[in-house]
């Protein structure tokens, strides 16, 4: 998301992106990978307290342990308030909490600092979910500015997430023809992008281009790239688009698909609802 005592750099960017597998699993996020401190580096390396830390307080997020996750990245804070990756990821911990208003100024922060120090691609992290929880509350004009800037930027790694958190946004406004163009673009940089995939596919749906859509959500559901949240959406948009049609067993077989994939998930429950006008 290899290791060996031949390649430590290896080894570390697995790390990495084990713990960023789920930091933007939210809306539209997915990460390039934030670097940190690794004492396998150097098998007598001392560790500064305020990375211990952090690195502690990135730990009990990955097991979703948010509170102490909290306790200890401010408790890194107070000893090195300069460090970008420690804003970075208490970002993360209180959107968790549900605080968008700190969460954005932590984020804002990790920006500003990490590009004072060059620090690229904590710049790219933090870019990438300021721009996802900007649109998560609304604020899509802004969410646009940073993942333009993501899109425009040769040395990020994955244009593609970037590109696909600005279609969105552009969608939200109504500039739907901006927005499929990035959609477009997403996809031709990772064809198999399962979010650009089921967004365009929303795209597609609200314009009345039903086989354009139900394309797009196939693909979707086949690129292996959606998480359960987004495998039941997609079911159960196209559930939707098949009972305007009139396929009411392909209907149900979507509605059906939705409420296995996430039982717990809104999708599901107006899924099920589904079910039972049309059993």
């Amino acid at each position: 998301m290899i290791h060996g005592p031949a390649n430590r750099s290896d080894r570390a960017a697995v790390r990495r992106m084990r713990r960023l597998a789920w930091l933007s699993a939210w809306v539209l996020l997915g990460t390039t990978g934030c670097a940190h401190y690794d004492v396998s580096d150097k098998d007598d390396a001392v560790v500064p307290e305020s990375v211990a830390k952090r690195e502690l307080g990135i730990d009990y997020l990955s097991s979703f342990r948010t509170a102490m996750a909290i306790r200890e990245l401010n408790a890194s804070l107070e000893l090195d308030p300069s460090d970008p990756r420690t804003h970075l990821w208490l970002g993360e911990a209180y959107r968790r909490k549900g605080q968008t208003a700190r969460a954005e100024g932590f984020l804002r922060d990790a920006v500003e600092l990490s590009v004072a120090q060059k620090e690229t691609a904590t710049e790219h992290d933090a870019r990438l979910n300021l721009s996802a929880l900007l649109s998560q509350v609304g604020r899509y004009e802004d969410a646009i500015e940073h993942c333009e800037v993501l899109s425009r930027d040769a040395t990020f790694a994955s244009p593609w997430r970037p590109l696909n958190n600005c279609g969105w946004a552009l969608m939200k406004l109504g500039r739907l023809e901006e927005a499929r163009t990035h959609f477009v673009e997403a996809l031709e940089f990772f064809p198999r992008y399962g979010p650009a995939l089921l967004n365009l596919g929303i795209l597609e749906s609200g314009q009345g281009h039903r086989l354009a859509a139900i394309r797009a959500f196939e693909q979707a559901i086949e690129s292996g790239r959606l998480g359960g949240g987004g495998l039941a959406e997609a079911n159960y948009r196209l559930g939707e688009i098949f009972v305007a049609l009139g396929r009411r067993d392909r209907a149900i077989r979507h509605f059906r698909a939705a409420v296995e994939e996430a039982p717990e998930a809104d999708w599901a429950s107006q899924s099920q609802a589904y079910l039972d006008l049309l059993r």
